[in-house]
């Protein structure tokens, strides 16, 4: 994910009153049932509903009709076909030496939500691959990347799209275009980065899950290439019907907790050695969570879900308690009352939110 642009000056980010009354350390936290998406999972969308044809048609909607900044962005009275594009990448090494961004998969959906394509897209020959992590772990896809449509196919159907005059919706689909190779032969004014179209409070970009979840309420099955076309789509006609073509800004906190006021004599560990023992959160919760370590005092982990972060203290709370390292006294209200601390001898911990 690209992460947040940087604030304008005098509109950086707010710090927020946590609420959390201490009872964060003293018992175990309440997890909320309805997220994450990995604690409760719930059918794709559209399941149970089958096609949703003339769901939602575009009335007088045009073409964008300014720079890929999307300011000033207003639908035009014209209406033309809309289609969303989402294609899956990884990294490969080519024959000339260079390393660039291969598409594995791709999803096409037009405006009533129907699967035009999707389907796996085979690596360029004879490349070798560099780093599919993320297609694996979140995409679901083997590591067979020998098979497929040839990349002209997927491209083929993008151009004939372009020619009929259609416009390419996508989240961040500058990526997607630049590796399909038909970013320099698409119109400005046939592409809608709904990147530039929901942002948080402070005008930072954010996750597609994250846009989704707060405007409709409910999950969807992330990061797989038809589906996130679906979610894309939806959010499409969500920009264009409900917020008339209009910035919609996405009400969004990190729920922090920096660990510092590391003490460690008394203990005999390194510091290293106690971030790896008991404060880093799980490998496979790595993608709910940004790491910031200034390798000397403070460890900070930003969540981006309250629930991931009570799911992280309640491990760490387990792992201290297991080799007899408990809290000293109770948490006191720090920062003005907007967040808490805890000392737990050896080291302390800051829990606070901050508005995005």
């Amino acid at each position: 994910e690209a992460e947040s642009k940087e604030a304008p000056a005098g509109d950086g980010i707010t710090a927020q009153a946590a609420p959390i009354d201490g009872a964060i350390w003293s018992a175990s936290p309440t997890i909320p049932s309805d997220v994450p998406d990995r604690v409760q999972s719930e059918p794709p969308i559209g399941a149970g509903r089958g096609r949703q044809r003339g769901r939602s048609s575009l009335r007088g909607i045009g073409r964008k009709n300014q720079s890929r900044q999307g300011r000033g962005v207003s639908p035009q009275s014209k209406k033309v076909s809309a289609y969303a594009v989402d294609c899956e990448m990884i990294e490969v090494y080519m024959q000339d030496g260079k390393v660039q961004q291969a598409v594995v998969s791709i999803g096409v959906v037009d405006e009533s939500m129907e699967v035009i394509l999707y389907a796996r897209v085979r690596k360029p020959a004879n490349s070798v691959v560099v780093n599919d992590t993320f297609v694996r772990t979140a995409g679901g896809l083997t590591a067979d990347y020998d098979k497929g449509l040839s990349i002209f196919s997927a491209r083929d159907l993008i151009q004939r799209l372009v020619q009929d005059g259609a416009t390419l919706v996508g989240w961040q689909i500058d990526n997607d275009l630049k590796a399909l190779g038909v970013d320099k032969v698409v119109p400005v004014d046939q592409i809608v980065d709904l990147t530039r179209q929901f942002v948080t409070t402070n005008g930072h970009k954010c996750k597609l899950i994250e846009a989704y979840r707060t405007v409709f309420r409910r999950n969807f099955p992330a990061h797989n290439a038809g589906d996130d076309a679906k979610v894309t789509m939806e959010l499409y006609h969500y920009w264009n019907e409900a917020a008339k073509g209009q910035i919609v800004k996405i009400d969004l906190n990190f729920y922090c907790i920096n660990w510092h006021y590391f003490k460690l004599g008394s203990i005999g560990m390194s510091r290293g050695d106690v971030l790896w023992k008991f404060l880093r959160p799980r490998t496979n919760d790595r993608d709910v969570v940004i790491e910031e370590d200034d390798g000397k005092n403070a460890y900070k982990l930003k969540f981006r879900l309250k629930a991931d972060r009570d799911a992280y203290v309640l491990l760490v709370k387990r792992r201290l308690e297991d080799n007899k390292i408990f809290p000293h006294g109770k948490p006191v209200r720090v920062a003005g009352g907007r967040g808490t601390e805890m000392d737990f001898g050896h080291f302390r911990s800051h829990v606070y939110d901050v508005v995005r």
